[in-house]
């Protein structure tokens, strides 16, 4: 488990310079630890029920699953009003990225590498 404090300073006060990207439920934020770890923190952005749900889902299933193809989980931080989850830091953009070139044109995958992926995504699963 991480604290708040912990995770607030490792991603410098969660900067929007700091931003990785926003989904449906939360913004992802780059961070690193005071040991040098560097981390991804998904910040949930309301505490719906949906949400409280989604996060416990994804804790319990990551916390659970170790596979090469899949992210890391690292931890958690429950307080009163925040819900944080922690993954390990994926360098090399996001599958999405990867897929759709949303960063970068030239990191679009051709057909034959994208199988592989699905192959290996759903060995995972």
């Amino acid at each position: 488990m991480f604290t708040y404090k912990e995770l607030h300073t490792a991603t410098n006060g969660f900067s929007d310079d700091n931003k990785l990207g926003e989904g449906g439920f939360g913004s992802v934020y780059w961070g690193k630890t005071s040991d040098g770890l560097q981390i991804a923190v998904k910040k949930l952005k309301a505490m719906t029920s949906k949400a409280e749900m989604e996060f416990a889902v994804e804790v319990e299933v990551l916390g659970r699953v170790r596979h090469k193809n899949l992210l890391g989980l690292r931890g958690y931080c429950v307080g009163t009003d925040q819900r944080l989850i922690v993954y390990d830091y994926m360098p090399n953009l996001s599958l999405l990225s990867h897929l759709h070139g949303h960063f970068a044109g030239d990191v679009q995958l051709d057909w034959k590498k994208r199988m592989k992926i699905a192959i290996g995504s759903a060995e995972g699963i």
